[in-house]
C-alpha cells in the first residue's frame, strides 16, 4: 500500500520521485475507486512547482502503457503523429492538426491522437468535430481509416479510461492556466504507440526530458522541440531547439527557419480564435485558398512530420511535398476520407 504522506513529504522537500514511487502514486489515483482526489491535485501541483524529472515522466508513461494495451492494425504501416503538449498559452490556430492532414495527403500514415481544449477555445477534437469527423467513432472504424486512407483520429478520452477520475482536477487546473505533467504525458501515450513523432513542448528543459523518455520507450525517429518564440509548433519567424531521436541516438541542434527561405510574418498572423473561425481557416488552408504565413507554418510542420515518417530526407525537402499535398487537393481529400470513414456503418 502506497504511503501517501511520504510522497507528499518528498515533493514538499523538493525531492524527485523514483520511477516506482511515481507508478505507485498514480496507480492508486487511476485504479482506487475511493482514491483521495485532494492527494492527486496536491501531487500535480507540487510536481509542477518542483519541476518534472525524467524518472517521473518515464514512470507515469510506463504505467499508462502497462494499464492500457495498444491498438493493433491489421497490416504493417509506418505510423507517425504530430502534436504539441499544449500549455504554451499562445492560442494559435490548429497548426499540428492541419499539418497531419497535409502530411497524410503527401503519403504519411497518420495516427493522430488529440483532445478537446482545456485552456484555449478550440482543441484538435473540437476542430475535427466541427470539420465533420465523428470523434467518437469506434476504434475499428479509425483503424480501417488508417489502413485504407492513411489517417485515423483517436479522441483521447475514449482510449484512456484510467484518466477519467482525475480529469476534473486537470480541467480545473487548466482553466487557471496551470500546466501539469499530463501535458507532457499526452503525446507519449498514443493508443497505437507510433514509433515516429513530432512533438512541440512549452519549455526547453521539458523538451529534453520528453525526448529522453521517447528514447527510453523505444521511438525509432522523433523530433521534439522547444520554440524560442514560446510556441509548441515550429514557426517561420522564431528559432527552435530540436532534440532528435534517430537510430537509438539522441542529438540536439538549433533550427533556424530563415535558412528555409519561407516568407515570414509575425506571431499575430497565426493566432487562433473560436471554433467557427478555426474551422473556416482550416477549410481555406486545406483548399489552397490561403497563402503567406498561415499556409507556410502548416507546410513547415507537415514537412517535419514527413521527415520523421521517412518520406523526406530533411525538413527542407518536405516543404515541397507538403505544398504539393495542398495544391493537388490531396490534403483536402485526406479530410474528406476521414469524415466519410468516421461515419461508416461497418
Amino acid at each position: 500500500m502506497i504511503k501517501l504522506n511520504l510522497v507528499i513529504d518528498r515533493l514538499l522537500l523538493g525531492k524527485d520521485l523514483s520511477v516506482r514511487e511515481m507508478k505507485d502514486a498514480f496507480r492508486y489515483l487511476f485504479l482506487t475507486k475511493k482514491s483521495n482526489l485532494n492527494f492527486g491535485a496536491t501531487v500535480l501541483l507540487l510536481l509542477q512547482k518542483k519541476g518534472i524529472h525524467l524518472n517521473e515522466l518515464y514512470g507515469l508513461v510506463k504505467l499508462v502503457h502497462e494499464l492500457e494495451p495498444p491498438l493493433r492494425l491489421g497490416k504493417s504501416l509506418t505510423l507517425v503523429d504530430g502534436c504539441g503538449t499544449g500549455g504554451d498559452n499562445a492560442h494559435t490556430f490548429n497548426i499540428s492538426t492541419l499539418a497531419c492532414l497535409v502530411a497524410s495527403g503527401a503519403g504519411a500514415s497518420i495516427a493522430k491522437h488529440g483532445n478537446r481544449s482545456i485552456s484555449s477555445q478550440c482543441g484538435s477534437s473540437d476542430l475535427m468535430e466541427s470539420l465533420g469527423v465523428r470523434i467518437d467513432a469506434s476504434p475499428k472504424l479509425m483503424l480501417h481509416a488508417i489502413e485504407k486512407h492513411g489517417f485515423g483520429y483517436f479522441h483521447a478520452p475514449l482510449y484512456h479510461p484510467i484518466f477519467k477520475r482525475i480529469q476534473p482536477i486537470r480541467q480545473s487546473l487548466g482553466r487557471k492556466g496551470i500546466k501539469t505533467i499530463f501535458n507532457l504525458v499526452g503525446p507519449l501515450v498514443n493508443p497505437l504507440r507510433p514509433k515516429r513523432q513530432v512533438i512541440g513542448v512549452f519549455r526547453k528543459d521539458y523538451a529534453a526530458i520528453v525526448a529522453q523518455t521517447a528514447k527510453k520507450i523505444g521511438y525509432d525517429h522523433a523530433v521534439v522541440f522547444y520554440n524560442l518564440g514560446g510556441f509548441d509548433e515550429l514557426t517561420i519567424f522564431s528559432k527552435a531547439f530540436l532534440f532528435e531521436i534517430k537510430r537509438h541516438q539522441l542529438n540536439h541542434s538549433i533550427f533556424n527557419p530563415r535558412e528555409l527561405k519561407l516568407r515570414s510574418g509575425n506571431k499575430n498572423e497565426i493566432a487562433g480564435k473560436n471554433k467557427k473561425y478555426n474551422t473556416r481557416l482550416a477549410h481555406q488552408i486545406l483548399l489552397g485558398k490561403v497563402k503567406g504565413t498561415k499556409r507556410n507554418v502548416v507546410i513547415l510542420n507537415a514537412a517535419a512530420i514527413l521527415y520523421v515518417a521517412g518520406l523526406a530526407k530533411s525538413i527542407k525537402e518536405g516543404l515541397s511535398l507538403s505544398a504539393e499535398s495542398i495544391d493537388s487537393g490531396s490534403a483536402w481529400k485526406s479530410l474528406q476520407n476521414l469524415v466519410k470513414s468516421s461515419h461508416d456503418s461497418r
